[in-house]
C-alpha cells in the first residue's frame, strides 16, 4: 500500500467514526475536552492565539473562542486565501465570520484586521488523526502543513479520543503538534 493510499484510508476511516459519533457522547466529550483545556498553564498564560473554527464534526471550538474573547484574549481564526494559503484575522465576535472556503466559517473580507503569524502565543490544530509522537493527518490540502511550517508558537490539537491512532502516515511536509487534548487526557508530543 502506497503512503498515500494509506494516509486515504485513514481519513476515510477517521470519517466515518465522527459521522457516527452520537450526538449526547459528542457533547459529553467537548464538555470534557474544554474542562482539560482551561486547566492548562499554557491557555492561561496566553494572550494572543490562532484557532481553527470548528465544523459540526470536529471538536467544539465555538464554546472555545466565545470564552477566550470574554476574558479578553486576543484571537485571530483562519482563512483560505487565493494562493492556497491560509491568512489569519482578528476577530471579535464569531458573528464576524460567513461561510467559506470548504464550508468553514471564516471572516468576512475588509471585515477585521490581518493578524501577523509571528505574534501568536498559541495555535490550535484541526486534523483527522494524530498520533503520541505529534503527527498529524489533514484533510489533505496542504493549508495547515504550510501555515504550521512557518509557526514558533506552540500548537495545540483537539481531538477526540478515536482520532489517536498508533501511527500517522507522514511525509517530509506533514507538521507536527506539541500537545493533543482529548476527552481523557492531555498528551505532550515533544
Amino acid at each position: 500500500m502506497t503512503l498515500l493510499t494509506e494516509k486515504e484510508r485513514l481519513r476515510a476511516q477517521i470519517r466515518l467514526r465522527r459521522r457516527e459519533f452520537d450526538s449526547v457522547a459528542r457533547d459529553r466529550a467537548n464538555r470534557a475536552i474544554n474542562s482539560r483545556l482551561e486547566s492548562l498553564p499554557i491557555l492561561q498564560r496566553a494572550h494572543c492565539m490562532q484557532i481553527y473554527v470548528s465544523l459540526p464534526q470536529e471538536v467544539d471550538t465555538h464554546a472555545l473562542i466565545r470564552r477566550l474573547l470574554r476574558a479578553g484574549k486576543r484571537i485571530a481564526v483562519p482563512r483560505v486565501a487565493a494562493e492556497n494559503l491560509l491568512q489569519q484575522y482578528f476577530i471579535g465576535d464569531l458573528a464576524e465570520l460567513q461561510t467559506g472556503a470548504f464550508g468553514i466559517l471564516e471572516p468576512r473580507p475588509g471585515s477585521t484586521p490581518r493578524a501577523a503569524t509571528e505574534i501568536f502565543d498559541l495555535v490550535f490544530v484541526p486534523g483527522l488523526a494524530f498520533d503520541r509522537a505529534g503527527n498529524r493527518l489533514g484533510a489533505g490540502k496542504g493549508y495547515y502543513d504550510r501555515f504550521l511550517a512557518e509557526m514558533t508558537a506552540p500548537k495545540i490539537a483537539l481531538a477526540f479520543a478515536f482520532q489517536l491512532v498508533e501511527q500517522v502516515p507522514i511525509e517530509k511536509h506533514d507538521q507536527r503538534v506539541d500537545m493533543i487534548v482529548t476527552e481523557d487526557e492531555v498528551m505532550a508530543c515533544r
